[in-house]
């Protein structure tokens, strides 16, 4: 039970004054829940205390506000991997949380590089890592190279304070490829692709070395939904209620953003709330959503990864859509992120009187609270001259009246067989 930290959480709940507390355990410790309730409650002096089992609602990585919030909990105690989506620096989770992050020793291969490294390509070496291995982290002693991030997001005006997915640092001199080579250490597939794409144009080191990722195949992924971004008339943006708990302003204010920009390039749009990703749910819209946009916690940006292609349609992130209406039309940034703060901070005020002349209004109309109006696409919307005709699969300005009374060949039965013994095959 050492890894729950059960002082810790004690001395939390007491020194709040909390009388109702919501627990979110892992599926793989459900079998301890009982042990580690009846210890906290024996624990907590003079007072009678609530606790609240949560989790199901979410991934477990994701803090569940929402049921906390069913429970009434005045408290969230989270055990487990953290994606570190929200933190309480943000200001805008609705209860307080605790973390318990089960810390772990350091795989033998990232101590061992720790210790012996003699890679100095790089003047620096900055070294994240995943949240259950920061008390390990801390028994290594900072040296003038090695460069040893923080499990916290400060606001900080200074240049040279870098915050990225809830683990900030604070760099000698500015970030850049010639400057730093970039260390990981993985506990959790999601964090170690969200650093390898946002430090794609770095030397990239992740521990343990059979967790490896390749940045250019990430890399390319994005460059394919930046493309799908600009071809699409239609978007669905997919959002979450547990992410708008944990980061409501950020979302919002994404999502106002992103609206905006889908007015100017007259572009339809629709929001969807879907806390759980799957085909069915997303395949219902297939005819009326070109591209979906993730618009969520950095967690579930796995999905966007290359692992994932069972989307019938494309899934992209917000950073796609940024990089596929901007103006200056330039290659990709140095760094590109997942992390819905640090894009906040980068967006650039969208001008509202610049605007299509054919510009509509592409959002969902709510006629009564048990149907909507969807505005239909046409040829018009999607770019296409309707003065064009097809013919077969050509498409030809001028088609002659004997080319549209021209008879259909009839259709007949072709070859039969499997591939490795046609029926008919003739040699």
């Amino acid at each position: 039970m050492n890894k729950f930290e059960i002082e810790s959480c004690v001395k939390w709940i007491e020194d709040n004054n909390f009388r109702t507390v919501a627990l979110q355990v892992p599926d793989e410790d459900l079998d301890k829940v009982q042990d580690l309730i009846d210890i906290l409650t024996s624990s907590i002096h003079d007072r009678q205390i609530e606790i609240f089992l949560v989790g199901d609602g979410c991934s477990p990585c994701c803090n569940d506000l929402l049921n906390a919030q069913y429970c009434n909990a005045q408290g969230l105690i989270h055990f487990g991997h953290s994606c570190l989506s929200s933190s309480s620096d943000d200001n805008q989770q609705t209860i307080p949380i605790f973390y318990v992050f089960y810390q772990q020793s350091l795989p033998e291969d990232a101590s061992n590089f720790l210790l012996t490294n003699q890679d100095d390509s790089k003047p620096y070496c900055l070294v994240f890592y995943d949240p259950c291995f920061r008390d390990a982290i801390e028994q290594h002693s900072p040296s003038s190279r090695f460069i040893f991030s923080k499990i916290s997001s400060p606001h900080s005006t200074d240049p040279l304070d870098f915050s990225l997915y809830g683990r900030s640092a604070n760099i000698p001199v500015p970030l850049d490829p010639s400057n730093y080579s970039i260390v990981f250490i993985s506990h959790s597939k999601a964090s170690l692709h969200n650093f390898a794409l946002y430090f794609y144009a770095y030397d990239f080191r992740s521990f343990p070395s059979d967790s490896s990722i390749s940045s250019k195949k990430v890399l390319s992924k994005r460059m394919y939904a930046i493309e799908c971004a600009r071809n699409a008339s239609s978007f669905g943006l997919l959002t979450s209620s547990n992410s708008l708990l944990n980061l409501s302003t950020t979302i919002l204010t994404l999502l106002d953003h992103i609206k905006k920009l889908f007015d100017q390039h007259n572009r339809q749009y629709y929001t969807y709330l879907m806390n759980t990703l799957s085909i069915a749910k997303m395949n219902n819209f297939e005819r009326t959503v070109d591209a979906y946009v993730l618009c969520s916690s950095c967690t579930e940006s796995i999905w966007l990864s290359p692992d994932y292609k069972q989307f019938n349609i494309p899934l992209i992130s917000i950073n796609d859509i940024l990089h596929a209406f901007a103006k200056d039309d330039d290659s990709l940034s140095l760094n590109y992120l997942f992390d819905l703060r640090q894009i906040l901070k980068t967006l650039k005020p969208i001008d509202e009187n610049e605007k299509n002349e054919n510009e509509e209004n592409n959002a969902l109309i709510l006629k009564n609270p048990n149907a909507l109006l969807l505005q239909q696409r046409d040829g018009a919307n999607r770019g296409l001259d309707s003065s064009h005709a097809w013919w077969g699969l050509q498409i030809t300005e001028n088609i002659s009246e004997m080319q549209i009374n021209q008879s259909i060949s009839e259709l007949k039965e072709g070859k039969s067989g499997i591939a490795a013994g046609y029926t008919n095959e003739k040699f």
